[in-house]
Formats: C-alpha cells, sequence, structure tokens
C-alpha cells in the first residue's frame, strides 16, 4: 500500500497545484482572467523548451492541441470562478474530477475500475464533500464554472494517459501548453483590455503557476501518470483539495473547519483502499 515513486512525484505536484487556489484567486483580483492565463501559459512554454525536445509530428501535435483545449476550458472555468467563490471551496469542488474520470474512462476507452477503485472514489467524494464545508450561499456562478472545469480536467486526465502511452510524451506535453497560451491570448486580446498594474505580488503568482505549476508539474504528469492508474491517479489529484484548504488559511485566513479534517482523513483512507486487490487462488 506505499506510493511508488511516480505517486509520490504525482503527490508533491498535486500540493503545487493545492497552492495555486489561493494564489490565482489574489492574483485575478486585480488582473483580467485570460491575461493572467496567457502571462502563465507563455512563461510555462519558454521554460518548457529548456527540459524537452519536441518532435514535429502530427498525431503528437494533434494530441497536445487536443488536450490544450481541455486544459484551457478547464483553466477558463476554474480562474474565473475563483473571482466569486472561495479557493478552498473551489479546491473541493475541482476535486470532484476524482469521480468523472472513471466514469469517462469507462464510457470512452471502456476500462472497468476495480471494485476497491470505487470504494476509493466513493471514500474520496465523502470526503470532498465534508472538505468543502459550505457555510451559506448557495451555489453561486463561481461554483457552476468550477464544478464544469472538473468536467474539462477530466477529460484531461484521460486523455493524457491514452497519448503518453502511444505518442512522443514531450511533444504531447509541449503542445498542450503551447496551444493553452494560444488560446488564453487569443481570447484575452479578444475581450479584454490589458490596463492592469504589474507588480510584485503578480510576478511571483505568475512564477508559482507558471513554471512550477504548469510546465514542471504537467511534464511530470505526461512521465509519470502513464506508470499508475488513471482511477488511481485521480484518487491522489484528490488531495489537492487538503493542501487547497490549508494554503488558503495560511494565505488568506480562510478557516480549515472540523468536517475538512474528518474530510482529509477520508480522501485518504480513499488512496488506500484504492491500493486494495484481490488476490486470486491458483
Amino acid at each position: 500500500m506505499k506510493l511508488t515513486k511516480a505517486e509520490f512525484i504525482l503527490l508533491s505536484m498535486t500540493a503545487i497545484w493545492g497552492l495555486t487556489f489561493p494564489v490565482i484567486k489574489n492574483a485575478v483580483a486585480n488582473v483580467p482572467p485570460f491575461a493572467f492565463l496567457t502571462m502563465r501559459f507563455f512563461l510555462a512554454t519558454i521554460v518548457l523548451l529548456f527540459f524537452v525536445k519536441p518532435k514535429f509530428n502530427g498525431k503528437n501535435i494533434k494530441w497536445g492541441i487536443i488536450i490544450g483545449f481541455f486544459l484551457f476550458a478547464g483553466m477558463a472555468c476554474q480562474t474565473i470562478g475563483l473571482m466569486f467563490t472561495k479557493a478552498s471551496r473551489s479546491g473541493f469542488i475541482t476535486g470532484f474530477l476524482v469521480f468523472l474520470v472513471p466514469v469517462f474512462d469507462f464510457f470512452i476507452f471502456k476500462k472497468k475500475p476495480s471494485v476497491f477503485a470505487i470504494i476509493g472514489v466513493f471514500f474520496a467524494i465523502s470526503g470532498l464533500y465534508l472538505l468543502s464545508s459550505p457555510e451559506g450561499g448557495g451555489f453561486n456562478i463561481g461554483d457552476l464554472l468550477t464544478l464544469l472545469s472538473a468536467v474539462f480536467f477530466a477529460f484531461q486526465v484521460i486523455f493524457i494517459e491514452h497519448s503518453t502511452t502511444k505518442y512522443h510524451e514531450d511533444t504531447v506535453v509541449f503542445f498542450q501548453i503551447f496551444s493553452t497560451f494560444v488560446f488564453s491570448g487569443i481570447t484575452s486580446f479578444a475581450i479584454e483590455k490589458w490596463n492592469f498594474v504589474v507588480n510584485g505580488q503578480l510576478v511571483i503568482a505568475i512564477i508559482i503557476t507558471g513554471v512550477f505549476a504548469t510546465s514542471l508539474a504537467l511534464l511530470m504528469q505526461g512521465k509519470f501518470q502513464k506508470e499508475t492508474t488513471t482511477v488511481r491517479a485521480g484518487i491522489i489529484y484528490s488531495i489537492e483539495p487538503v493542501f487547497a484548504l490549508i494554503f488558503s488559511f495560511l494565505l488568506l485566513g480562510e478557516k480549515l473547519p472540523e468536517k475538512g479534517l474528518i474530510g482529509g482523513f477520508l480522501v485518504f483512507l480513499g488512496m488506500l483502499v484504492s491500493n486494495f486487490k484481490i488476490k486470486r487462488q491458483a
């Protein structure tokens, strides 16, 4: 039941993603969302060129652009949603992809998850529900956009596994990020005004999200997600709300309720249960 090296790297990457929730929420308070995404993914594209050697092959590029579309759509909905909802709440709703991944994986690629994997997913969903601990306000537009982002991210997770096991992973990862930069830039210049002030807080946010949470994290995702199952990867990614809650408390002062602690335990329990296997008799 120990994490493999690949799964530990995915967990570390998930911690960085959890940090981005309060960081992005602070950033989009003063910067248009698509402008922020454009700068983030431009920096990520430049950094990635130092680590990968993309091959300009049609199928490799095609899958990179396809995944990039889902990444762009997910990031756009999540970033705009953070303008209207709490960072910790956004972390929970984004984590709903844990449920969506095995469902979409089954219908698209006919992959049937194990019994323990299904049980683990439901433990994670229960934990994520408790982690949200919403206190009034109902289901707002920010929550709806974040839920939609979870749908796009679920497709991204599935297609990453499908493409990186068949095609040149460096090329797929590079064009995923580059196409997200292009989609963001086109959208930003079409509907937004670049009249904001670039300050130290914005620069730090772009570095954290562009370098660590985008180029390096997605590169690791492309290299190591294929060394585990889609469901187990989804369970690991479900820890993201735990980190989002912790960092939101530290950076934004959002309180960590008792239900959040119980929810975190259930999420970790989901990870353990998903590792169980039925031993077959010889």
